[in-house]
């Protein structure tokens, strides 16, 4: 049996300012047309209030130097708006629990991003972020 290539998990959270950015970087860089469609509903705040959108998957260990990298349109998407990709790259605040890495919480001002193995506990992520459920699981999105 082929052990799979996807060997780390990411979690970002994306302050709702920055959500249209951030789905470019995440087109830009991920795999799929799809991926302008990663963050979506701020359904994360932290402690002032501010609202978030969450998205934790599993990828593959260059998914790392490719989001850290100098960004270029991939075949999938060669129409992405690599300058709102651009503007996302910059906010990026990365803990890297892979090679200890210092924490990182989440802030109005950055995209926060834990870097962490592939079965690694994402609720404890959100909480590591300084994150808690913005509605109630009884309130309509």
């Amino acid at each position: 049996m082929k052990q799979t290539d996807y060997q780390l998990r990411i979690s970002l959270a994306v302050p709702e300012a920055h959500i249209p950015d951030a789905n470019q970087l995440a087109l830009c860089t991920g795999p799929s047309p799809d991926d302008d469609k990663t963050f979506k509903a701020s359904r994360y705040k932290d402690a002032s209030g501010t609202l978030y959108s969450l998205a934790s998957t599993v990828v593959v260990p260059s998914y790392i130097d490719v989001t850290t990298s100098e960004l270029v349109a991939p075949a999938h998407s060669p129409d992405v708006d690599l300058e709102a990709a651009k503007r996302a790259q910059a906010l990026l605040v990365i803990e890297d629990r892979t090679n200890g890495g210092d924490p990182v919480t989440v802030s109005p001002d950055h995209i926060a991003v834990i870097i962490d193995h592939r079965l690694a506990d994402v609720p404890e992520h959100i909480a590591a972020l300084g994150l808690v459920a913005a509605v109630s699981e009884d309130e309509p999105i």
